[in-house]
């Protein structure tokens, strides 16, 4: 199985039809190409959710990229957001032994796999057939599987960098803040030159091991790094820990391993005893500048697979022994970093060399994943498509808001050719396999474009359904100027809508039975004639979750998912739960394509060497459908269908 995200049948259908495509098309000619039903709502982890449980969300409880704690502990937090797949827990216990400033806890905090049901590889393994997984997303961190069968498994998106997020660059640069700045994804630190020599300090995670001092902050762990550049010519040499190179303008440099100290005393004979003293981590720096000034780039700091501080494949050595085989790699979830290229970390050519590098590298390992396969299941997953299609829609879309006239067509081929690379990869599929094995590609949506965003909870306020505490300030943060007692519905995440319900939300208002039913459909009717000022439809579809999903858990699940419209996207502020001042506005940003959208707008693509015996295909097949080719019986928990016919 190739998962490639965000493959659209409409692009790969021109393209297939232009001549560029051969080796899909040939697949197809062999067996079947199909539009694949996408999630709802079409979002990655919901997505990918379905292919592995073999069901909807009502089941494995993933419908959105964010979700929310109705009664958070926070007193003053009303609604709080969370990553919808995995959640850091806290130490089951707060023992610890105290050694001065210093602190040696008795237990860890702990990551959670949120994301329930069953998994198509647990069944497979139970009954004895090898599964062989690579980075399916909505799966960190992994579960180990009991069986006859083998399972390896590498973690994918929803896999922290070692900050624990979903990914924070460093730009370094003289005309940064002297107390730096955050930024999107990022921040930004001032590197001062002098007399052609510039230091500076990556900045990691907070030292675990020290006590907090009053109100003061725990400090953060650092290394040092040197940049030294030649006076005449654009080179520079760039020390890190034990690691030298030398290195041209526009350079990028090969992985760099080192370890942020703790600087406990005696942490090498607390080594010795089991107790971690220090973290491993890994990066990549890039040179933009050697004059006048160095100017540096360094990716966020990615769990060193070799020294995993937090568990990202099962078994835990895998990764490990990736690693010797194909060298060093991104274990950050997603590694195409988006924010590099929104914020100015990275121009476009430079992020699109650091993506050629993530894409050669992911086929690298790929190869390797055949190399090893013998027989069982193999799932291996390529990201690009997805990451290329968000940020360089805008430029094969002329009628997109934010096409910069200075790059007029400069980019527009990126998409297309994005799509011919991982041609190449589906024609080394095609050529390794067996007279009765099966090959299955697919995309867990498509893509349109995203022109202008709709700020949800400033139409709630428009519409009566929400009040502010200050009319006067229109901006929010995590709700925090709204007045809950006048609130009946808030939007959070990308198509989440919420009945503010009393005894479930912590400041509800609306009561269930009739009260909510009324309230929710009368505000998926007013939903649905949004206009645009040009009359464009805003909002195609609203579907009701306790319709859609009558098993649904209403303490995670939203009560309305909100499908827009072509060209249109919930607004950037609307994620958190933020307020804007205008209900549409134009989206300038970089990404700018999207696929969070009504889900019938955005198929994805199923392309195989066997025929597909059911009209319409959907995700949630893909489970059962592997199940019923090793000839096992589908579990209940599974709904969806075998789509190939049986032999």
């Amino acid at each position: 199985m190739l998962g490639i995200d965000g493959m659209d049948p409409d692009i790969l259908r021109r393209l297939m039809d232009a001549g560029r495509m051969p080796h899909c098309e040939r697949l197809a000619r062999r067996g079947d190409f199909r539009p694949l039903a996408t999630s709802v709502p079409p979002q990655s982890p919901v997505a990918w959710s379905n292919v592995i449980a073999g069901c909807g969300p009502g089941t494995h409880e993933i419908y959105d990229f964010i979700h929310r704690d109705p009664h958070p502990r926070e007193p003053g937090l009303a609604v709080r957001p969370y990553h919808s797949t995995s959640t850091v827990e806290p130490p089951a216990s707060d023992r610890q032994i105290s050694l001065g400033k210093w602190r040696i806890p008795l237990a860890s905090e702990t990551t959670r796999l949120r994301r329930q049901g069953p998994t198509f590889w647990q069944y497979l393994v139970k009954n004895g057939v090898n599964a062989v997984v690579y980075r399916i997303p909505a799966n960190y961190p992994a579960q180990p599987v009991e069986g006859q069968g083998q399972f390896h498994c590498l973690c994918g998106m929803g896999t922290p960098d070692l900050l624990g997020s979903y990914g924070e660059f460093t730009l370094f640069s003289p005309d940064a803040p002297a107390a730096g700045r955050k930024v999107a994804g990022g921040r930004l630190v001032r590197l001062r030159t002098r007399d052609d020599r510039a230091e500076g300090q990556l900045e990691g995670p907070r030292n675990f091991l020290r006590k907090r001092e009053g109100n003061k902050p725990v400090p953060r762990m650092t290394i040092a790094f040197v940049a030294v550049r030649d006076p005449d010519r654009k080179l520079i040499k760039l020390t890190l820990g034990e690691h030298t190179h030398v290195l041209k303008e526009g350079e990028w440099s090969p992985w760099l391993p080192f370890s942020f100290n703790t600087e406990i005393p005696g942490g090498g004979a607390l080594s010795l005893l089991g107790a971690p003293t220090s973290l491993a981590g890994m990066v990549r720096f890039h040179v933009k500048q050697v004059h006048p000034d160095i100017v540096l780039f360094a990716t966020p700091i990615n769990i060193d697979p070799t020294r995993p501080v937090n568990p990202i494949s099962v078994p835990n050595a895998f990764a490990k022994d990736l690693a010797l085989a194909t060298g060093l790699y991104y274990t950050a979830g997603i590694p195409e970093h988006a924010p590099e290229v929104q914020g100015g970390g990275l121009d476009e050519d430079q992020w699109l060399e650091q993506v050629k590098w993530i894409q050669e590298e992911r086929t690298e390992q790929f190869r390797h994943a055949l190399e090893q396969f013998d027989s069982g299941c193999l799932f291996f997953y390529f990201g690009t498509v997805d990451l290329l299609s968000h940020i360089f829609w805008r430029d094969q879309d002329p009628g997109h808001p934010g096409r910069d006239p200075r790059q007029e067509g400069r980019y527009a081929h990126v998409i297309d050719e994005a799509y011919v690379a991982m041609d190449k990869v589906i024609g080394e599929s095609v050529a390794r396999l067996g007279p009765r094995d099966t090959l299955i590609v697919l995309s867990d949506h498509g893509f349109t474009g995203f022109r202008r965003g709709f700020n949800l909870n400033r139409w709630l306020v428009n519409n009566g359904y929400m009040t502010l505490l200050n009319v006067d300030q229109p901006r929010d943060d995590l709700f925090t100027n709204v007045d809950w007692k006048r609130t009946s519905a808030y939007g959070l995440g990308l198509n989440g809508l919420y009945i503010n319900l009393r005894g479930r939300e912590k400041r509800g208002v609306v009561n269930d039975g009739p009260p909510k039913a009324q309230l929710i459909d009368e505000i998926r009717q007013r939903l649905l004639e949004v206009r645009d000022v040009n009359g464009e439809t805003v909002i195609a579809q609203t579907d009701l979750v306790s319709e859609l999903y009558p098993d649904a858990d209403p303490e995670i699940a939203p009560d309305i998912l909100v499908g827009y419209a072509r060209n249109y996207r919930a607004s950037w502020s609307t994620v958190l739960g933020g307020m804007a001042a205008d209900v549409l506005e134009d989206n300038h940003d970089r990404w700018s394509g999207d696929h969070c959208v009504a889900a019938h707008l955005v198929p994805g693509i199923l392309i195989s060497n066997r025929r597909v015996t059911v009209s319409d295909p959907s995700l949630a097949d893909l489970g059962p459908t592997i199940l019923s080719l090793f000839g096992l019986t589908v579990p209940r928990e599974m709904t969806g269908r075998m789509v190939f016919a049986a032999e």
